[in-house]
């Protein structure tokens, strides 16, 4: 198999898993009762927090060594901006809605974020390896693509089920999963083709994402469901969530 095909493979394989995960909506029924909904809701968060961490903000601090003992400060300031820019959006909606942005569509704009530095991160990785024509760094892309395609499925289920509690369509759910996913080939091909620069602003960009996923569970998720009954499923949906997305990360990496 040629290097571009492998290319090809990688990078599509990526968006897949997300569209997979974000099929699996229509296994539910119409109706879902109220504490698996807080379930679903739980272990979205979970799933927000972990990717958050071992996904965006290690990798992000990983990659500014070249700051030495400032090495903290693209994760920290990416992080901050994240979730600067998550309220300006909030404030624009209100005075232009008359109200609040729909937490599933701060849920999905947060997930969408997410994928784009990921699907960066795949392209350097590949860009970098056909460069170099490498069969270890190729085959080690590869590997990057295929952890990060599991890590999508649940996180395309994530979107999906949240959406299709609240409006109640399940194409809705999965149209959005999909759509989340469909920015991580964009981003894998601007990486693979701007290698060299990309990675340079990166870890900002990981930080960034973070910052907004994590405005999203604390400000919107967290909130909304700390004060209803069944809290308990929120909770056991918010730690299954996130121990599932920390072995994937960990026993992917």
């Amino acid at each position: 198999m040629s290097n571009i095909a492998k290319v090809v493979i990688g990078i599509s394989f990526i968006f897949l898993m997300t569209t997979l995960g974000g099929m699996m909506v229509f296994l539910f029924k119409k109706e879902t009762s109220q504490k698996l909904n807080k379930f679903i809701s739980g272990f979205s968060s979970g799933i927000m927090i972990a990717a958050s961490i071992w996904s965006l903000l290690l990798p992000a601090i990983d990659s500014s060594q070249n700051f030495g003992k400032l090495s903290f400060l693209p994760a920290t300031i990416g992080f901050l901006i994240g979730g600067v820019v998550l309220t300006v959006i909030d404030v624009i909606c209100r005075r232009v809605n008359h109200g609040k942005m729909h937490s599933y569509n701060k849920l999905f704009f947060a997930m969408t974020l997410h994928n784009i530095p990921e699907g960066l991160a795949v392209g350097v990785a590949f860009g970098a390896a056909f460069a170099s024509a490498n069969s270890s760094a190729m085959l080690l892309a590869l590997s990057l693509a295929l952890g990060m395609g599991i890590q999508n499925f649940p996180e395309g289920m994530a979107i999906a089920l949240p959406v299709k509690q609240h409006t109640g369509s399940k194409f809705k759910g999965f149209l959005m999963a999909t759509l989340s996913g469909a920015v991580e080939p964009v981003g894998a091909v601007i990486g693979f083709f701007l290698s060299a620069s990309v990675s340079l602003v990166l870890p900002w960009v990981l930080a960034f994402a973070a910052g907004a996923m994590i405005f999203v569970v604390v400000g919107e998720m967290f909130l909304q469901n700390q004060t209803e009954e069944a809290n308990g499923f929120y909770v056991w949906g918010t730690m299954i969530g996130f121990a599932l997305m920390m072995a994937l990360d960990v026993g992917l990496a």
